[in-house]
């Protein structure tokens, strides 16, 4: 249980903006019921158009948070609202890339930089 005592997630939300900040050194097999919450928490914040993912200290994603992961984006993709994931590691950030979890072009280095990267909402 330690694994899940050193992840956790919070969300800042702000006009149709959220920032959801993913804290710990991994994603394992025991944070998936808390990526499950954080899905639901997202999908239940009405008109949100620009989502970013931080994170902080993120070493590794199992295979089983991998699948939750996942899924997460793909419903915030249908919601519809942009995303961003910023401050991955660039081992973490190459390998999910390269199994096609993540999208390059949604990717920035860091917090500011997914910031300034959406377009200016009205």
């Amino acid at each position: 249980m330690e694994d899940q005592k050193s992840f956790n997630y919070s969300i800042s939300h702000k006009h149709k903006m959220l920032v959801v900040s993913f804290a710990g050194e991994e994603m394992s097999p025991v944070v998936v019921p808390a990526l499950e919450a954080c899905r639901e928490e997202i999908l239940s914040k009405g008109e949100v158009s620009q989502v970013v993912f931080y994170f902080q200290n993120i070493d590794r994603i199992s295979n089983e948070a991998l699948a939750s992961f996942a899924q997460l984006q793909r419903d915030i993709r249908a919601k519809p609202a942009d995303l961003r994931l910023c401050s991955l590691k660039d081992p973490l950030k190459e390998k999910l890339v390269r199994m096609g979890v993540i999208r390059g072009l949604e990717v920035a280095d860091d917090l500011k930089t997914a910031l300034l990267s959406f377009p200016r909402v009205a």
